[in-house]
């Protein structure tokens, strides 16, 4: 009879044992898992370029007799739309062409893997004018009247900043801070 107090504390050991090494791979996946993900949504979109493919075609304010406007080339507003519903301003060119290409540098990159369109409007102070409107599919999209450009670069901060967003982020968040915890647990407790 006394074997049997030592089976069970060698059972209860090889149990802890295990446990600690079931956390530790997920530890070690949630890591991995979150570095693989991280570098495949780690491109952000830095600069937009738009072209007016028809100079004709090219919005211009109406002309009033007997006053002589200083402004009728078009003012362009460019708005990246993310597919939670939100906007990010890129800012307005004011009285400016497309004919030769117009540029917007953005102060910090965007998620391609958040984008859902990118908007060309025609700003207004009562009512802005859609232009165009583009999915960011590819490095140059267009429309009938305009040719968009797109510049990218990757970034780790870009790409955990994505992943860390999405469902499965969290749920990646959530299991590593578990495993930390029990591991601890297990190693400090028993």
């Amino acid at each position: 009879m006394p074997d049997a107090p030592e089976a069970i504390t060698i059972s209860t050991h090889s149990h802890w044992r295990l446990a600690r090494a079931a956390c530790s791979g997920v530890i070690l996946l949630s890591v991995l898992g979150s570095v693989i993900t991280a570098w495949q949504q780690s491109i952000g979109l830095t600069k937009v370029t738009v072209t007016a493919i028809n100079p004709d075609a090219e919005p211009r304010d109406p002309g009033l007799p007997l006053l002589a406007q200083k402004h009728t080339l078009p003012d362009y507003q460019l708005t990246i739309n993310l597919s939670s519903g939100t906007q990010i301003d890129a800012g307005a060119k004011l009285d400016t062409s497309a004919v030769d290409g117009i540029s917007w540098t953005l102060n910090e990159p965007v998620p391609v893997a958040q984008i859902a369109s990118i908007t060309l409007s025609e700003q207004d102070a009562v009512i802005s004018d859609k232009l165009a409107e583009v999915q960011l599919d590819d490095a140059l999209a267009g429309t009938e009247l305009y040719r968009f450009e797109f510049s990218t670069e990757r970034s780790i901060a870009v790409g955990m900043q994505s992943f860390f967003r999405t469902p499965v982020g969290i749920a990646v968040v959530a299991a590593f801070f578990c495993a930390v915890f029990l591991v601890l647990f297990l190693n400090f407790g028993v």
